[in-house]
């Protein structure tokens, strides 16, 4: 059974402890939704009292190499270069899988996801694989390379695992059509509620607040759909006023182009960059905006739409890989088609103009549709299957 310390964190966990590795491409200092899934994982296998090691390659480039963080134990791999900027290629060389229980691998394709799975089958620790996205590529010959690299590496990897995780059924299905055969569990992303006290950006420092507030928290990339929202945006404004403020937190590789595209932005003086934010700082936009937009081109389930549910935030996400319903089902805010910025900018002006009474609904549909999303609940379920398959007889050989 589990027992908790003084601060009420559970410390024991039912059965014995398990000494779990999990590997991930990108890791802390790293930003990124698959990170901070990883990372919340491991912080919350500790405190069941579970020993947890992370693989990860060092990107970028951290001044220590091994260290602890939030009681796991983080091993950062030096690469030797990175394929298409995306794919660093490490060595395992001087590591073992000796002392593992269990190895769960996020990803199917990475150099360092299959290194670990080849070592894993050899040292016979079971392995479970989640499967967090489907990645956009354009052009014949890019998409043909994807089918090539799936069929070769990707779906191997899946049939080579003890057990698969995904995070929603449309992603079930999605692998289902792409031949994988075996069992499936769909166990989503989590979040943890923001401790951090709220504290304003400084970048909203003097803006009138009088005026609604529209936020996009993420990676100033393609994926996250920063053109589309910019590009919603000079159609609301323009003509006129758009009768709304937009921040935009985060940093990435698109950082450059939207400080060019704010200089040439219709009413641009409401339009508030903020840079990579603060858990506090994040807990503010939360709590304060208006609402929150997600217009991401292809996404697994992203992390910051359960935290603006949870913060009671009206949520506008993108209907990519079916997550719109997962806002609009429990009536948590509104969903547009992905990449549609005519279909972003009417609900972004339908949120900002929207009355007191219509986002307090959205926020408390979105509160009480977010808690089944915490993550001691989804780490009681990822346990579960590694119970299930380092329990079982027949681990250590997956699907063929």
């Amino acid at each position: 059974m589990a027992a908790a310390d003084a601060d009420g964190d559970t410390i024991v966990a039912e059965g014995a402890p398990l000494r779990v590795l999990l590997v991930h491409v990108w890791y802390w200092p790293h930003v990124g939704g698959g990170d901070q899934h990883v990372e919340m994982l491991g912080r919350e296998l500790v405190k069941l009292g579970h020993q947890v090691t992370v693989w990860c390659a060092d990107v970028p480039a951290h001044d220590s190499r091994c260290f602890s963080r939030g009681g796991v134990d983080v091993v950062r791999l030096e690469p030797s270069r990175i394929l298409a900027g995306v794919d660093p290629v490490v060595s395992l060389e001087g590591l073992s899988m000796d002392g593992f229980d269990v190895v769960h691998l996020h990803d199917t394709l990475p150099i360092l996801v299959r290194k670990s799975l080849k070592m894993a089958r050899s040292a016979g620790v079971p392995v479970v694989t989640t499967y967090h996205n489907d990645y956009v590529k354009h052009g014949l010959i890019a998409n043909g390379i994807k089918r090539l690299r799936w069929a070769l590496q990707g779906r191997p990897t899946l049939h080579s695992s003890d057990a698969r995780i995904v995070l929603t059924r449309y992603f079930e299905s999605l692998l289902r059509a792409k031949g994988v055969k075996g069992s499936i569990d769909i166990i989503p992303n989590g979040f943890s509620p923001i401790s951090d006290a709220a504290e304003i950006p400084s970048g909203l420092d003097g803006r009138d607040t009088n005026r609604p507030l529209l936020t996009f928290i993420g990676r100033l990339s393609e994926q996250k759909g920063l053109d589309v929202l910019m590009d919603a945006w000079n159609l609301l404004a323009s003509e006129s006023d758009p009768g709304f403020d937009l921040a935009i937190a985060g940093k990435g590789e698109l950082g450059e182009w939207l400080t060019e595209r704010i200089l040439v932005a219709s009413q641009n003086s409401h339009i508030h960059r903020l840079g990579l934010v603060s858990e506090g700082e994040k807990r503010w936009l939360l709590e304060n905006s208006t609402g929150i937009a997600i217009p991401s081109r292809f996404e697994g389930l992203p992390t910051v739409m359960l935290e603006a549910m949870h913060m009671r935030a009206p949520t506008i996400m993108a209907d990519v890989n079916d997550l719109g319903h997962l806002v609009t089902e429990p009536g948590a805010g509104l969903s547009v088609p992905p990449g549609d910025a005519a279909a972003l900018a009417m609900a972004m002006s339908r949120i900002a103009q929207s009355s007191g009474e219509e986002r307090e609904n959205w926020g408390n549909s979105g509160h009480s549709a977010a808690a089944s999303y915490m993550w001691p609940a989804i780490t009681k379920d990822i346990l579960a299957v590694y119970r299930r398959i380092t329990n079982s007889d027949e681990s250590g050989g997956g699907e063929q």
